[in-house]
């Protein structure tokens, strides 16, 4: 699978709208959130592509497929996050043994995410990649392949979770924090994305009418809409955990609108032609290569640079500015001399059959 530019569009904006809201530069209201959104739907979407296509690829459903793909996810999300971890227990020691539940990646639900906030996503993200594709293999594997009961399957888990957060939250109330984290009560969103993975794989026709612009514009309409009503829930005073559905249907609902979006994203996105503004599709490139990064380090940036000029009398927009420049330099050196590596060993000795990275 070829790099997709819309893909790569969507990556660099969630990035950025993202560290603009750690930074201050959009108090109020956190666009960082839909951000994080769209980036679960899209990880479900690819993963759901690689691992439909590995499962497809020989005649019966090998185990040695999950083994694989949860090997190159390793490569992938362990070594830089470690490396953050590692970097962070320097800085601050204090949390002590405490830090073997980031280790492996329980600080949402045994411990809090308060020693390294931004890690809260890549628990949902790491535990899908652990659970998905195992659930799917033994489906597959032991009760069907048929495409038909394939998709009723993957809809179901969907459904299933959804039910699980209605009752949850009508049993304990449970406040829109308390789930917004909540790891087995999250895995709809990406799943979301995995079913769009299986309709493009196995009904292409209905991907094709997906992929279109009257389509995209329904959806982003749609989004809209959705996002100026939690806007109106959370601005001026936050009525969040006054509504029930805002606690329970509403991460589907947000995630279905990205899912609809999606197939014209990803495919009729194109590249700027224009000899001027192709520095500006580089940056476009590279802004989705250095996310993960970007996403692990750009709130240590910001505090290494606030401790640097704690007695100097610097505007706090030159702050903020001087961190995005700390942060995508940091980023850029982190990629070339650790992540990438790690993805160069990881495709020699466990290549896949399908390549997004």
């Amino acid at each position: 699978m070829s790099r997709s530019f819309g893909i790569d569009l969507m990556r660099t904006l969630s990035i950025l709208l993202v560290i603009l809201y750690h930074y201050g530069f959009a108090k109020g209201f956190n666009l960082g959130y839909f951000a994080i959104e769209f980036l679960f739907v899209i990880s479900g979407f690819l993963i759901g592509q690689i691992l439909f296509n590995d499962f497809y690829s020989t005649e019966s459903v090998e185990a040695s497929s999950v083994k694989r793909f949860m090997i190159r996810r390793w490569f992938r999300i362990l070594p830089l996050y470690y490396f953050a971890i590692f970097v962070k227990f320097i800085v601050d020691p204090s949390i002590g043994w405490n830090v073997f539940y980031y280790v492996f990646f329980l600080q949402n639900h045994f411990y809090g995410v308060t020693f390294y906030p931004e890690t809260w996503t890549l628990v949902i993200d790491e535990w899908f990649y652990l659970g998905t594709p195992v659930l799917l293999f033994l489906f597959m594997r032991f009760i069907s392949g048929e495409k038909k009961a394939v998709g009723f399957y993957i809809l179901g888990l969907i459904i299933f979770i959804n039910i699980l957060r209605i009752v949850w939250v009508y049993y304990s109330d449970r406040k829109w924090e308390g789930l917004v984290g909540n790891v087995p009560l999250r895995q709809d969103t990406l799943l979301l994305g995995v079913f769009l993975a299986f309709i493009k794989r196995n009904y292409y026709s209905i991907f094709e009418k997906m992929n279109s612009i009257k389509f995209f514009v329904l959806a982003v309409s749609l989004l809209v809409l959705y996002i100026s009503i939690i806007y109106s829930i959370r601005v001026p005073s936050d009525h969040i955990n006054q509504f029930f559905w805002t606690r329970t249907v509403s991460f589907s609902l947000l995630s279905f609108l990205v899912f609809l979006s999606l197939p014209f994203i990803e495919n009729s996105i194109y590249p700027f032609r224009h000899n001027k503004l192709k520095v500006v599709n580089k940056a476009i490139v590279w802004g989705s290569k250095l996310s993960y990064a970007l996403y692990l380090f750009h709130g240590q940036a910001f505090s290494l640079v606030k401790k640097v000029f704690l007695s100097v009398d610097v505007s706090i927009l030159l702050l903020r500015i001087l961190a995005i420049i700390l942060s995508i330099f940091f980023s850029y050196l982190l990629y070339q001399f650790l992540e990438k590596n790690f993805l160069i060993i990881r495709d020699k000795y466990y290549p896949d059959r399908i390549h997004y990275k």
